[in-house]
């Protein structure tokens, strides 16, 4: 194969990649550029074919995984919404219990629930989780 035929494989695989962001047509079309790389050297069709191969072995075998692993790795502060409060610190407005109680989380003023046992108010608590309205502590201590 010509070096220019490598070069329209490479584009067309650049292009597939574009729509899938999967990184394997991006390998494939590197794979591609040294193949074309090849060509342009004088290799024959085995070398050209040898090239591409030893390529995709590395980029796919190899560069894929640990890119995948960056890309795909969630942003340290990523929770949003309730979620993002969940282990946050709060400050207990009243006497809270497994009934009932209020705490200062975020700013605002919460209803809370302890899963047992009482806190007493002006404690500093964790919220272990949201279930609806109501944040559910534990005694930071």
């Amino acid at each position: 194969m010509v070096a220019w035929m490598w070069l329209i494989a490479a584009g067309v695989l650049i292009g597939v990649e574009i729509l899938t962001a999967d990184l394997l047509f991006a390998s494939l079309a590197i794979s591609a550029l040294a193949a074309a790389g090849a060509s342009a050297l004088g290799a024959d069709g085995i070398g050209q074919a040898v090239a591409f191969a030893v390529t995709a072995t590395i980029t796919i075998g190899m560069l894929r995984p640990i890119a995948l692993r960056h890309l795909r790795k969630p942003a340290p502060d990523s929770a949003t919404g309730i979620d993002a409060l969940i282990g946050s610190e709060a400050l207990t407005m009243s006497v809270v219990n497994e009934k009932g109680g209020q705490i200062k989380l975020s700013g605002e003023v919460w209803t809370a629930q302890t899963e047992f046992g009482e806190i007493p108010a002006h404690t500093k608590v964790r919220v272990l989780r949201i279930s609806g309205a109501t944040a559910i502590i534990e005694n930071k201590e």
